[in-house]
């Protein structure tokens, strides 16, 4: 699958808005002590050097944090909050010192709702948007009494404030709404409806992304069977079968986690697994927990009760192969070998066997 590189993340929104304060941060150096500007400006640079301190300590610190932290690190969420925080602090400093109420440097507060209504949709744009305008008030309450342009332009910034906060708020919302439909359709798109598991075609797919990509080195492919499932589906028919394959998806998912490797039906009784690894100990291990979870599994029909066995043929490190159609090929001999030998183990292709319990 193409990945989507325009795709704007939490991460990469904070990049952009890590960028834009660098640039922010320069212009306001520029404007406040470069003498052709700051003459025009005349702005009040008693404190801004403070600021611009705090400033370019609190940038270095969680430009360092968002190259080192992994997105879905607590401390991610922290530097999040904290920028939002930061930029409300920055430009409320910068408004007192150029201008208050009249300051040019007010339309910097739309980037700030807009900030927070992309993390929390209509919470944060009523929160920043509240947040804004009564510190905007304050300045007005300070800056009393107004030249009649001066409290057009404060009743102008707190209508276009409130106008960008609510329609920001409406876009964010509408496009996460999108977005987790979109997801959704994805998910039914490569998911088996009876067994919660990846399905057929995700299985094929992750392969041939391997392959295209070259990254099949650390990669290992399952191909996995119940043993006489035809017997189950005859004796007790298809809806206890049916029962029978979501509870072994269930194990499958439970016993090997994503972080280790991928679970797939693929089709029928078969299931498929993709281990991220080709460490023969390790992927024993998670074979081994398989048949013994497998064996503690009991199904119920009417009065009788009855368990099942899985035969399972695998192939370890798929970069010796030429394609993903050669590694199933060969994962699928294993499994009917392992048939052959009187089912209930796993057959390597490096010759290895594990019996079942």
């Amino acid at each position: 699958m193409k990945k989507n590189h325009f795709l704007l993340t939490d991460y990469r929104t904070e990049q952009i808005f890590s960028l834009l304060r660098w640039i922010f941060l320069l212009l306001a150096f520029l404007i406040f002590n470069f003498r052709p500007i700051a003459e025009i400006a005349k702005f009040n640079v008693q404190t801004f050097n403070y600021l611009l301190i705090f400033g370019i300590i609190y940038m270095i610190c969680s430009q360092v944090a968002l190259a080192k932290v992994s997105h879905d690190h607590k401390i991610f969420t922290s530097i999040m909050k904290a920028g939002i925080l930061f930029d409300y602090i920055a430009l409320m400093w910068l408004l007192i010192l150029s201008g208050g109420v009249t300051s040019p440097l007010f339309p910097i507060s739309y980037l700030i709702v807009m900030h927070a209504t992309i993390y929390w949709g209509i919470k944060g744009a009523v929160i920043s948007c509240v947040g804004m305008i009564l510190s905007y008030v304050g300045l007005f309450i300070v800056d009393y009494p107004l030249q009649p342009f001066s409290f057009f332009i404060f009743i102008l910034n707190t209508m276009f404030l409130f106008i960008i906060g609510f329609f920001g708020a409406l876009i964010v919302n509408r496009e996460r709404y999108h977005y987790r439909l979109q997801g959704r359709y994805k998910d039914l798109m490569i998911r088996d409806y009876l067994t919660g598991l990846y399905n057929h075609r995700h299985f094929q797919d992750t392969l041939k992304q391997a392959f295209m990509n070259k990254n099949t080195t650390k990669m290992s492919v399952v191909l996995a069977d119940i043993d006489n499932f035809k017997q189950v589906n005859d004796q007790y028919g298809h809806v206890t079968g049916d029962q029978v394959l979501m509870k072994i998806g269930e194990m499958l998912k439970k016993t090997v986690p994503p972080s280790v490797g991928d679970c797939f039906r693929y089709g029928g009784e078969e299931f498929a697994l993709v281990f991220y690894t080709d460490d023969r100990i390790t992927i024993m291990a998670y074979l081994d927990s398989i048949f013994k979870e497998l064996n503690q599994l009991t199904f119920t029909d009417d009065q009788t009760t009855f368990s099942v066995t899985m035969s399972i043929g695998l192939v370890k490190g798929i970069n010796r192969y030429e394609s993903s159609y050669t590694v199933v090929k060969q994962a699928d001999e294993l499994l009917y070998k392992a048939k052959k030998n009187g089912k209930n183990q796993a057959c390597f292709d490096c010759g290895a066997i594990i019996k079942g319990v």
